[in-house]
């Protein structure tokens, strides 16, 4: 098995800590540094000095991970940055000279060539890499990411937790707690937030989960916001308790698939997803997923589904099938992306 520097935050309900875990079951040698200070959590707000970095594109490294990432990297066969902006190519390039062979690898489920998503320092460091893993299929285009110095790409698909993300048992007590006929999972955007408003105003019972939701409390009896984000067994008791998810993409991102997008079929949950073609070809339509194109579609296809809960049962039995069938796990992904690292150039 290969020694692993393995970089990126360490806010509890991170998706890097899943990965982390799935390197280290897979008996990988994992050397951890995380790029969040203990305690952090994604809902903390930024100082203002973060906020100014931010708009910068220069990210303040409050964990001293460079200094710790040069220590680790001589003794590693790769280091795997999972979206680590603080990362500076300079630490990147005396990593390099310590360990000629040293596979440099970067991963990030954001649209790159994006800038608020690339860093300065992530920006210089571009050709530097052995490989560039990304979740956007688009990035891999000549006139995106390889057009800025990125040597080497592979597009992965999102990836769930075997152990977070499974059927869950719904009593009366979970069902109360976590339940809904229609629920959504994920930050605050106004059009999901006009979309959700809209099916509230046609009669239909929504529940909403996450960050930034506060100003649409009390907007409509029929939409329900919590307020505050679930993670980790809550997220998955949501989606079991919930007639039909919602999965609403991102246009800041370019988003064709989200990590809800297989999430959501991994924990045994039915799914109404927004309609591409990358998406269905993942799931097949009415079989395993339900899309939709615009609000009107999705209030159709919400009021028919939720009159057809042995339907609904088997579209979800199906779709876990298949993200089992196809190896959409984080350990299958991150096996996949460890193989393809050791097999390209330094």
């Amino acid at each position: 098995m290969s020694r692993i520097v393995f970089v990126g935050e360490a806010c509890p309900g991170s998706r890097t800590l899943q990965r982390l875990t799935a390197l280290r079951d897979l008996g990988h040698a994992v050397v951890f540094i995380p790029t969040t200070p203990p305690g952090r959590r994604f809902e903390d707000p930024p100082t203002l000095a973060a906020r100014l970095r931010y708009r910068l594109r220069l990210p303040a490294d409050e964990t001293d991970a460079n200094q710790a990432f040069l220590a680790a990297a001589p003794d590693a066969d790769l280091a795997i940055l999972d979206n680590a902006r603080a990362v500076t190519s300079s630490t990147l390039r005396q990593a390099r000279q310590r360990a000629p062979e040293l596979r440099l690898v970067w991963y990030a489920e954001d649209d790159m060539m994006n800038p608020t998503h690339l860093s300065r320092w992530t920006a210089a460091a571009l050709p530097l890499f052995s490989l560039w893993v990304t979740t956007k299929s688009y990035n891999l285009d000549p006139r995106e990411m390889p057009s800025r110095g990125v040597r080497q790409m592979m597009f992965v698909n999102n990836a769930y937790d075997r152990a977070l993300h499974r059927p869950q048992i719904v009593d009366a007590a979970v069902r109360e707690t976590f339940g809904a006929s229609v629920s959504f999972v994920g930050t605050y955007e106004h059009e999901r937030a006009q979309s959700l408003l809209h099916l509230a105003e046609l009669g239909i019972a929504i529940r909403v989960w996450g960050n930034g939701w506060r100003g649409m409390i009390n907007r409509h009896p029929k939409l329900r916001v919590e307020s505050r984000p679930v993670y980790d067994d809550d997220y998955a008791r949501v989606i079991a308790a919930s007639d039909i998810n919602l999965c609403y993409l991102r246009r800041l991102n370019r988003d064709r698939q989200t990590t809800r997008s297989i999430e959501i079929p991994a924990c045994g949950g039915f799914m109404v997803h927004e309609r591409n073609t990358e998406i269905g070809g993942l799931f097949t339509e009415d079989l395993e997923a339900v899309y939709f194109s615009d609000t009107d579609e999705l209030a159709r296809q919400c009021r028919r589904w939720l009159d057809d809960p042995a339907g609904r049962a088997s579209v979800a039995i199906a779709a876990r099938r298949k993200v089992e069938a196809i190896g959409l796990s984080h350990h299958e992904i991150m096996e996949q992306i460890v193989r393809r690292a050791l097999e390209a150039s330094p």
